[in-house]
């Protein structure tokens, strides 16, 4: 029986997450697939204690993931949103931490899509979206479909779902708003055995910078879903 979740939103296809325990690494990257890694310390629970307001019953098994990232490269370069800002990292700062990746099934063309984008929030320097943490912890607490936030802040996950969206990926709501929690869940293919993939992820081409495909970002933006 499909989720209900997935009624109205349709991510692409991915294998099963391959799972990194502390001092195991990951070798072989894709640009365009993105990891989740285990919350830590603080932030981590706050976030992790925030997801369990909404997520209940066999879900729950997705709570614990609290950061995302895009993979940009085949060595293993991320573009992730913290509290700095949107950055560029390597996959080997969180060599001491639990991450999992998700290798999606998307063309080059998709690939280099959502590459780009994330590519070009980085290079402007965006910022943390702490208005974004807002509506999602009102939407956790009070159950409101109303999201606000301003165009160019982002957080991680919102980060990474939006350039998902770059590949075909729909969602049921803003990807603003998307949660770690929420990416584990869309992504894992036995909640959407109608959409689980066989083989592996196809090796991409795709320029080390990506094409200029993005338009200046507007101002403040308050949406409802």
């Amino acid at each position: 029986m499909k989720s209900p979740d997935f009624a109205t939103a349709a991510p692409v296809d991915t294998l099963p997450p391959e799972h990194f325990a502390p001092g195991r690494n990951a070798t072989e990257f894709d640009p365009g697939d993105f990891i989740l890694v285990r919350g830590h310390g603080f932030q981590g629970w706050l976030i992790t204690s925030g997801q369990k307001m909404r997520i209940r019953g066999a879900d729950r098994k997705y709570v614990d993931w609290a950061h995302a990232a895009l993979i940009v490269d085949r060595d293993g370069t991320l573009i992730e949103a913290v509290g700095t800002g949107v950055r560029e990292w390597s996959l080997d700062r969180y060599e001491d931490r639990q991450y999992q990746i998700f290798r999606i099934n998307a063309s080059d063309e998709d690939r280099a899509q959502a590459v780009a984008f994330a590519r070009w929030v980085q290079e402007r320097h965006a910022m943390y979206g702490p208005l974004t943490c807002v509506s999602i912890a009102l939407s956790m607490l009070t159950g409101s479909k109303l999201t606000f936030f301003i165009d160019g802040q982002f957080v991680c996950s919102g980060l990474v779902a939006s350039a998902l969206e770059r590949t075909g990926s729909i969602f049921n709501r803003s990807a603003a708003n998307i949660t770690a929690a929420d990416l584990a869940k869309y992504f894992d293919p036995a909640q959407r055995p109608h959409l689980a993939m066989s083989g592996s992820s196809s090796r991409t081409s795709i320029p080390p910078n990506g094409p200029e495909l993005f338009p200046e970002v507007p101002a403040t933006t308050a949406r409802t879903s």
